[in-house]
């Protein structure tokens, strides 16, 4: 893997700012409110006895599994984690559907997922603008005209 050369652009800057705090924020919301993670996991993995630190676990292992392609973008440029971040955030997107009947509805929705699932959809988002498009292609390196 060759390293990114350059200034990022203010688009990849934007990217791994937005993505990091949507995943900050989602990790602080289910810190915040570890019974409810932990009930909610206990329905999904009966298996496992979801205690305070199996729920610190799950939420650092989340963190840093978000924090991952962060760094392929930021360091290497990396057209893969480009892709596997718009096709985790097909995921969240799949989800707002429901959230809008659930607000048409009257019920409430969780404004910390609301606001994250923003942020990562915004930050997919700079990661196709133009600027971002020529530094993927370029891996950051200047391109130096060539005049005979």
């Amino acid at each position: 893997m060759r390293l990114a050369a350059g200034p990022r652009p203010l688009s990849v800057r934007l990217f791994a700012a937005s993505f990091l705090c949507a995943a900050l924020i989602a990790f602080l919301r289910d810190l915040s409110d570890w019974q409810r993670t932990a009930a909610m996991m206990a329905a999904k993995v009966p298996d496992i006895s979801w205690t305070w630190d199996a729920v610190i676990v799950l939420l650092s292992a989340r963190l840093s599994i978000a924090l991952i392609p962060i760094a392929l973008v930021w360091c290497a440029a990396s057209n893969f984690a480009r892709w596997m971040v718009t096709l985790l955030a097909l995921g969240k997107l799949i989800n707002v559907p429901h959230a809008i009947g659930l607000l048409r509805s009257g019920a409430p929705i969780d404004p910390w997922w609301a606001v994250s699932t923003a942020l990562s959809l915004l930050a997919v988002g700079f990661l196709f603008t133009p600027g971002a498009r020529e530094w993927f292609r370029t891996k950051g390196e200047d391109r130096v005209a060539v005049f005979s």
